[in-house]
């Protein structure tokens, strides 16, 4: 035997016995903590119906208490899994004696084991919710969030929680970052503990699965319900482009093995994972290329979300609470700026151009510049208050409160242009996202914390602009935006009036058809129909002296100009009444950022580091041919 055939058996050896070690490990901590086993039947799918069987160790506990969240990470809001469980019962698991239980609370049971080992709890579990934060459930294929699938003992979190599927036939497939229990069984998965397990949802059903190895990890974009209406080898190839981009931008890969779970359910949404993510869209998406920038957008952001919130997280969600609401002020970093880079990353990687990106910013900009509450609420409240107002919106909404999300996209754009300008381009954001990874990955961070980089990063100048942009209920200054990147606004009605000069609407109300009634939904604060006294619930029923359907409004509403006094007959609980409506300016109400003809020099060099614009460079010319341009990211 050659010495390097010596050196490999040793290495061999090594492995085995580091395999067998690992082994063993394992079998102690499961003997130290015994798991938590469930097993799924769909036999009542076609009603949208799961039947789990839940098994408890009880450790020799007069009694256990068994818990279901009641939201799920990266969804701020209290769903209330438990009013989904339709049916529930508990035995003995060695003798099949039932058991006595209560429910004690709204997301609490207490089983009383009555010396017995193994505590075995049954129940049918209603999915019919088609949302990347909730359950979806029928004879095609069957979606399943963690948190508002599995019950767990609540002090016994941290045991193993083991995952068996007894699968219908129609379903081949299962799409999950669960590792299986055993390679020879894929319906058999395992989680090290309970966050693991509300972190990984399942997919089942007639999966296209894609697979590629980047940055020494596979990746899997798992498609179901495209049919052939989806090019997923292309896809695949897209969404590698983003996964490259991101990877070298944190110069880290965090996770074993990544998910990106694809439901073309014609549902819309995305949820991140530690390991995977759920993504909903249309099956038709890919068909229009806005529709399909939209999605790769939305892989970005996700997938961003492997590392900010995930692993990276405000400190308030360092410890996840799965009975209560966990109150933070750093959402707009958490979504906000995930939100900033999503679109970022698609143009950096090639998969749009940089004038549609331009398009893309505009809309992100008018969508804020048209909120009447972002005089209202300010981005600190934005985040604190998610419990209660963003995914509950009303008709007030618009006139009330602004989005993390939109409007903390919108701060990070400004914040990396007053880095870049204040560094000579030298610094920008992403260098403050790098060290806020390096620095607060295992201990959360604070928006302090956040301010103390920025200041590192950009220099003593920015002290106290970033507190100033996340305390205020007030409009954004986009003057540096356009000075630093050598842009200008073009309004569509030909002015560059600056976007927080602009109304609403001519009128600031909303209408919709309903049975044929011309019903206001929306009332803006500031606009003229609010002055008049316009209410939401209204019913329009006479414009001008005259009756007005809900088809006719645009027209008949575009036939006033400003300064014009309308008489207005509404009906407001059955009681007719005439309101006279001032007509106000028509003001822009949409902008489109674009590149000045004759950007300078520093203009130029901070554009193309902003967007990673390769300059085409020209191919050795064959002989008799001239040299053919190579496409760079920015084409």
């Amino acid at each position: 035997m050659t010495q390097s055939h010596n050196r490999f058996a040793w290495l061999g050896a090594l492995l085995f016995f580091a395999l067998l070690s690992q082994v063993v490990l394992t079998q102690e901590i499961m003997a130290q903590s015994p798991p938590i086993q469930y097993r799924l039947s769909f036999r009542q799918a076609a009603t949208h119906r799961v039947e789990i069987e839940a098994s408890f160790p009880t450790e020799g506990a007069a009694s256990i208490r068994l818990m279901i969240p009641v939201w799920t990470p990266g969804s701020y809001l209290v769903r209330e899994y438990a009013r989904h469980i339709e049916t529930l019962s508990a035995r003995d698991g060695i003798n099949h004696q039932p058991l006595k239980w209560k429910k004690v609370d709204k997301n609490h049971w207490e089983i009383e084991c009555g010396g017995v080992h193994e505590v075995v709890v049954t129940y049918t579990l209603y999915g019919r919710e088609m949302g990347v934060r909730t359950n979806w459930i029928e004879t095609e294929f069957a979606f399943l969030t963690g948190a508002a699938t599995f019950l767990t003992k609540e002090d016994a979190l941290d045991h193993p929680h083991l995952v068996h599927i007894d699968a219908l036939p129609g379903w081949p497939e299962i799409a999950t970052s669960l590792p299986p229990i055993d390679t020879k069984n894929r319906w058999s998965r395992q989680a090290a503990h309970y966050d693991e397990l509300v972190d990984s949802p399942i997919v089942l059903g007639d999966i296209d699965i894609q697979s590629a190895t980047i940055g020494g990890v596979t990746h899997h974009l798992a498609t179901l319900g495209a049919d052939s209406m989806w090019d997923t080898p292309r896809a695949m190839k897209d969404v590698a482009k983003i996964v490259e981009m991101e990877q070298q931008f944190w110069g880290d890969v965090p996770y074993p093995e990544y998910w990106f779970l694809n439901l073309a359910t014609e549902s819309g949404g995305g949820l991140e994972h530690d390991n995977s993510c759920v993504l909903m869209t249309s099956r038709w998406s890919q068909k229009q290329k806005s529709k399909y920038v939209d999605w790769l957008s939305l892989v970005s952001h996700e997938f961003f979300h492997a590392w900010n919130v995930r692993r990276l997280r405000p400190r308030a969600l360092q410890q996840y609470d799965y009975n209560a609401e966990q109150y933070m002020q750093e959402l707009w970093v958490a979504e906000g700026l995930t939100s900033y880079y999503d679109n970022l990353f698609v143009v950096r990687a090639g998969l749009c151009t940089p004038n549609e990106y331009l398009e893309r910013l505009s809309k992100e900009i008018q969508t804020v510049e048209n909120a009447p509450g972002r005089l209202v609420q300010n981005l600190e409240d934005s985040s604190f208050d998610t419990w209660i107002k963003f995914y509950r919106p009303d008709e007030n909404a618009n006139n009330s409160r602004i989005s993390y999300y939109v409007k903390g996209s919108l701060v990070g754009l400004l914040l990396d242009t007053e880095i870049r300008m204040a560094t000579d381009n030298q610094k920008s954001l992403d260098d403050c996202m790098r060290l806020l990874w390096q620095r607060h990955r295992d201990r959360g961070y604070t928006n302090e914390d956040m301010e103390a980089i920025v200041v590192e990063v950009g220099g003593e100048s920015l002290r106290g602009w970033l507190p100033a942009q996340l305390s205020q209920a007030a409009g954004l200054d986009y003057t540096k935006l356009h000075t630093c990147f050598g842009l200008q606004w073009n309004a569509k009605n030909g002015s560059n009036e600056a976007p927080a000069t602009a109304m609403p609407s001519m009128i600031g109300i909303e209408i919709s058809n309903q049975g044929g009634k011309a019903m206001v939904d929306k009332v803006s604060v500031g606009g003229a129909g609010a002055a008049a006294g316009i209410q939401v619930g209204d019913e329009l029923i006479g414009w001008g002296g005259y009756r007005i359907t809900p088809e006719q409004w645009s027209d008949r509403l575009g036939m006033y100009r400003a300064g014009d006094r309308v008489a207005a007959t509404l009906a407001r609980r059955g009681k007719l009444l005439e309101v006279s409506v001032e007509i106000a300016a028509a003001r822009p109400i949409s902008w489109s950022l674009q590149r000045v003809e004759s950007p300078d020099e520093k203009q130029e060099m901070r554009w193309k580091s902003w967007l990673q614009i390769v300059e085409p460079t020209a191919e050795p010319a064959a002989a008799g041919e001239a040299g053919a341009p190579k496409t760079g990211t920015g084409q």
